[in-house]
């Protein structure tokens, strides 16, 4: 099988995966509260990754990379995985799967307006346009294409998808900082 293929498959996977996430969430939290469910997630995930980085020979290098900046690290994981996941849960508890769904993916048009002042960037008037066309189709979302009585079936949870796209953007931002982990993939 050729590499085009292969990256094909790939993306084809990580498009059939990503699809049933919103199902997944809300058939999960049918049997876990937010908390239990972020608490089963990381744990599968610190397993999971440690066993591949025992397999590529790479635990002593994750050792030695989270010695050298601790509390980096365990910022960086208060706000995600923790608290982004804790507050996406419980607005996916909250709404609709696919409402909560389609919220929280606005951290692609939340990012650059983050990005922007964070970073010292400018943003040209075309990012503005569409992010507030894109912002106009979160409210319509939100309202459930009910524009004219301005009421949301539960403002708590679109409050807290929202939320989630902050904290998802501001984890990718503060790790832009984080140089050790080009270091260590290259390894």
């Amino acid at each position: 099988m050729n590499r085009s293929t292969l990256a094909y498959l790939y993306g084809f996977a990580a498009v059939c995966l990503w699809s049933t996430v919103a199902t997944a969430f809300k058939l999960a939290l049918n049997h876990f509260s937010p908390l239990q469910l972020v608490f089963v997630a990381v744990i599968t995930s610190i397993t999971s990754l440690s066993l591949i980085l025992a397999y590529q020979g790479k635990i002593g290098l994750l050792c030695s990379q989270f010695n050298q900046r601790p509390l980096f690290y365990l910022q960086t994981g208060l706000l995600n995985p923790f608290l982004y996941y804790l507050v996406l849960f419980k607005a996916y508890d909250l709404l609709p799967a696919q409402q909560a769904l389609s919220l929280n993916y606005t951290w692609a048009v939340l990012l650059p307006l983050v990005a922007a002042p964070l970073l010292k960037q400018k943003l040209r008037t075309t990012d503005i346009l569409a992010a507030s066309i894109a912002y106009a189709g979160v409210f319509i979302i939100a309202t459930g294409g009910n524009l004219a009585s301005f009421t949301f079936d539960s403002p708590m949870g679109i409050l807290l998808a929202l939320a989630s796209t902050l904290f998802w953007c501001l984890y990718w931002i503060i790790n832009t900082k984080d140089k050790a982990i080009l270091s260590l993939a290259c390894y």
